[in-house]
């Protein structure tokens, strides 16, 4: 088993990304072997025909897909999808692609293949702001849920809890406090957009509780490693087990 690493999607925006051409690993894996978008999955949103097709040929990938969502989702939809157990916790299966799972909230994944090593444990925490809300409509391309309530971040820092505070991966859509000026100095994003959210600052209390091997968050669309364990991602794909 393989595991790597990409940034936001868009739904058929930045998807190309994934095609053999601009990823020849990819042809080479198999379903055991799982690809994570760092958020900003974004399908299906409206159900069109176009989204349906990138759904199809997504679920004809030979990898398995797992998605932590961002800002930019869906949330009706992915509040109507079953919930089940895999991999020690909880996540969400599109029922007409199965190979597309949504990693929940603040969950704790035991991701491994039995075959003699030892499982990756990786903590997925979703959600972030939308820095365009002024442009989006509310109940059709903004959504309030897209910022994890005290509900959410109740049950990550239980589940943290459970898992000792030691984990191997973390994977969300934006980052730390104290990451964010390095996020969007790679993303060209002037002074005036740095101020951290309450997101922002909860993920600054887990930098200093959680013992984590690698930190991968999308959401400011810019590749940058900001040190040697944070990783920003958007268009690059990267193996991190």
């Amino acid at each position: 088993m393989a595991i790597w690493v990409t940034g936001d999607v868009h739904g058929g925006i930045d998807i190309a990304k994934l095609s053999g051409r601009r990823w020849p690993e990819g042809r080479g894996l198999t379903r055991d072997d799982l690809l994570i978008v760092c958020g900003d999955f974004s399908m299906p949103w409206s159900g069109s025909n176009e989204e349906r097709w990138w759904l199809a040929w997504l679920e004809g990938r030979p990898w398995t897909t797992l998605f932590v969502d961002g800002n930019h989702e869906c949330f009706p939809y992915l509040a109507e999808l079953p919930v089940s157990e895999r991999w020690g916790g909880e996540v969400q299966v599109y029922p007409e692609y199965p190979h597309i799972v949504h990693l929940m909230r603040g969950q704790v994944y035991e991701l491994g293949d039995g075959g003699g090593r030892d499982p990756v444990r990786v903590f997925a925490m979703g959600g972030a702001a939308s820095h365009d809300r002024e442009y989006r409509t509310e109940g059709w391309d903004w959504f309030a849920e897209e910022m994890p309530g005290p509900d959410e971040l109740a049950e990550a820092e239980a589940r943290l809890g459970a898992a000792g505070w030691d984990v191997d991966l973390v994977v969300s859509h934006c980052c730390s406090a104290r990451m964010l000026p390095s996020a969007l100095a790679a993303a060209g994003v002037s002074d005036a957009r740095r101020h951290p959210d309450a997101l922002n600052a909860w993920f600054d209390a887990l930098e200093d509780r959680l013992a984590y091997g690698l930190w991968c968050f999308g959401h400011y669309h810019a590749d940058a490693r900001l040190d040697g364990r944070h990783r920003l991602l958007y268009r690059d794909i990267v193996r991190v087990a």
